[in-house]
């Protein structure tokens, strides 16, 4: 790790000849005999006594011993910990490492063997990733995570990460098993849909947290309800720790004259509604709070569903509002809520649970239209640092196997089409697009503030379901299209700056077919939040009580962590470090402000500010 930049106000400064000794305990990582689905390594080892910087080394297994004259890589760091890229899929290594005590190698460690395992999903002849633009002065240069796909690519379109066969079903493939919202969380875990669970994995694929089994009957008419079907379209874990989720459910349709039966053509008391429940739940499975769209829809619109029926180009065949994505403003209290079926975006005060404004078709704010002619059967709904909202905009017209009702809300055109619609049932006018769009206040209304039609090329331009909208903190957007098998990062001048095509060949076949997402997403490495420590000294002798501690960052994500000091003979201090940015180091002084006891010992915890769970203790002595 080079380039040491202070986090503190209160850090020394760093001098190349401060002596590291072992007061931490680290296991050897990768393990010995380890077999990992992951290219991208977080290698980390004991410290070694006296030593500033280490030095690591990797040959190909099967190799002579001599071959570490010549290494595949070779890594030097200050660090104990420190990540390697580059490796393959379905090959065997041996890796050792060894400290420099000014400078000289009192001994290596090792060897030590581990291999990366093979996977259809990664094998070349079965999945490629095209990557048809890729400037690497402007993109972010991050890895992006694949939902459908059940991968995570580096910029080359190469994967670095594959997910591993369901360990609860006893290895046993679950290819037929959809992975939707796949996303790698800031203390580094996977969080994905697994058919219809909500789980948390490590990126061993080990279930961390799992969603409790969806409650069935959550309804005021507890007769009229039919069981739930299960977590859907959204998940993510929230800064507090906390996960948010969207659980389906259905129940039939309201008694004729609730809806409106003259406009249904009928009774419609068998019609089978689906609605949505957007839960948190805190880490122990416990629900925290809700919001359910079960009774936010009037009876016009509930009529409107019941006429136009289920959406045909959507794998799921029930009539519904159809949530499918939401966003979280953690600081300011809303929730914001997009459904497909109703072209419809809304903002929910999280505390009373009312909503406070909505965009779409009809909608209006403080008597003004909002969000009329926005979006058409959207996909996505992205809160954006600057407060603005981010859709993708699928610009379905109507439903795939009916014209729609003129005076529907819920299947108006898109903006500025004209032409002959029956002659465009699937409605195939304009193509899909980002918009971006601004809350309304006071003084202003909501106006499309940014909007990119996705023409890139001769391939299709238009995504009939799917899709999402990744604001990076360069300020660019990763978009997936969704049914399209495209994904991109444009600048916001619209300039595309990387850009792929992913397909799949099914069996044996020899054509490439388009292989579908519903998600990407951004992140900067498989080890966004990892850390490591060390003391200046593991025994102090009186009255020498100070010395120092180093706080290394390996991650690649700016964090902050809480230290506590404590000992045995009472001494107790807490401190909170400011952000530290990744692969960088800080140096802290402790000095104790109460005389030392002859034999006590203290134990520092440093804890990650990003993940709490995650944990480092080292203990100094002090000698008689």
């Amino acid at each position: 790790m080079t380039g040491y930049k202070s986090a503190l106000t209160f850090v020394s400064a760093f001098c190349s000849a401060f002596l590291l000794s072992v007061s931490t305990v680290a296991q050897v990582v990768p393990a010995p005999g380890a077999k990992l689905n992951y290219t991208q390594i977080m290698f980390e080892h004991p410290q070694v006594t006296a030593a500033n910087e280490y030095k690591l080394e990797i040959i190909a297994d099967g190799a002579e011993p001599a071959s570490f004259i010549q290494p595949l890589i070779s890594k030097r760091d200050s660090s104990n910990a420190v990540i390697v890229g580059g490796l393959e899929f379905g090959k065997k290594y041996v890796w050792r490492y060894t400290g420099l005590v000014s400078g000289k190698t009192p001994g290596w460690k090792g060897p030590y063997r581990f291999e990366i395992l093979s996977d259809p999903l990664v094998d070349k002849s079965k999945v490629r990733i095209r990557v048809v633009e890729n400037d690497l002065s402007e993109n972010t240069s991050h890895l992006v995570a694949l939902d459908m796909a059940r991968i995570i690519i580096d910029r080359k379109g190469k994967p670095v990460w594959f997910l591993p066969d369901d360990s609860s079903t006893g290895g046993q493939k679950q290819m037929g098993i959809a992975v939707n919202d796949m996303r790698v969380t800031a203390g580094g875990t996977i969080t994905l849909l697994y058919g219809t669970n909500a789980e948390e994995r490590d990126l061993a694929g080990h279930v961390l947290w799992q969603a409790p089994e969806v409650v069935k009957g959550i309804s005021n008419d507890a007769a009229n309800v039919l069981p739930a079907v299960g977590y859907t379209h959204c998940f993510k874990k929230l800064s507090n720790g906390h996960y948010m989720i969207i659980s389906g459910a259905i129940k039939k349709a309201p008694a004729p004259g609730v809806g409106g039966s003259s406009n249904t053509g009928g009774d419609t008391s068998g019609t089978v509604l689906a609605y949505e429940i957007l839960k948190e739940f805190d880490k122990a499975g416990k629900l925290v709070w809700s919001w359910s769209s079960e009774n936010y829809f009037n009876a016009e619109e509930l009529s409107a569903m019941m006429s136009v029926g289920a959406d045909k180009e959507m794998l799921n065949p029930i009539t519904g509002g159809h949530m499918n994505a939401f966003d979280v403003d953690e600081i300011n209290g809303f929730v914001y809520l997009g459904f497909r079926n109703f072209s419809r975006v809304i903002k929910i005060e999280k505390k009373s649970g009312k909503v406070l404004c909505a965009w779409g078709p009809g909608m209006s704010y403080n008597g003004v239209k909002n969000g009329e002619d926005f979006f058409v059967k959207q996909h996505e709904t992205a809160l954006l640092k600057d407060g603005s909202l981010a859709v993708f905009n699928n610009n379905i017209l109507f439903n795939g196997n009916a014209r729609p009702k003129s005076d529907l809300r819920m299947n108006r055109p898109s903006p500025g089409i004209r032409g002959n619609l029956a002659s465009d049932p699937l409605g195939q006018i304009g193509p899909s697009a980002v918009v971006i769009f601004s809350q309304p206040n006071q003084s202003a209304n909501s106006h499309i503030t940014w909007k990119y039609d996705c023409r890139l090329d001769s391939m299709h331009n238009k995504s009939l379901r799917g899709g999402s909208v990744n604001e990076l903190k360069n300020g660019n957007l990763l978009v997936s299209m969704g049914a399209v098998n495209r994904v991109f990062e444009i600048t916001r001048s619209k300039q595309i700056v990387w850009n792929a095509v992913i397909e799949k060949r099914v069996n044996s076949d020899t054509n490439w077919i388009p292989l579908s997402l519903y998600k990407a997403y951004d992140v900067s490495s498989l080890y966004p939040c990892y850390f490591s420590i060390a003391t200046s000294a593991d025994t102090l002798k009186k009255p020498a009580g100070a010395f120092k501690l180093r706080i290394f960052n390996v991650g690649t994500e700016e964090d902050s962590y809480r230290i506590q000091i404590t000992s045995e003979g009472g001494y107790k201090k807490q401190v909170e470090t400011k952000g530290l940015p990744g692969q960088t180091s800080t140096l802290i002084e402790v000095a104790p402000d109460i005389p030392a006891v002859a034999g006590d010992k203290l134990e520092i915890t440093v804890q990650s500010v990003t993940n709490p769970d995650f944990k480092r203790v080292a203990e100094v002595e002090y000698l008689r």
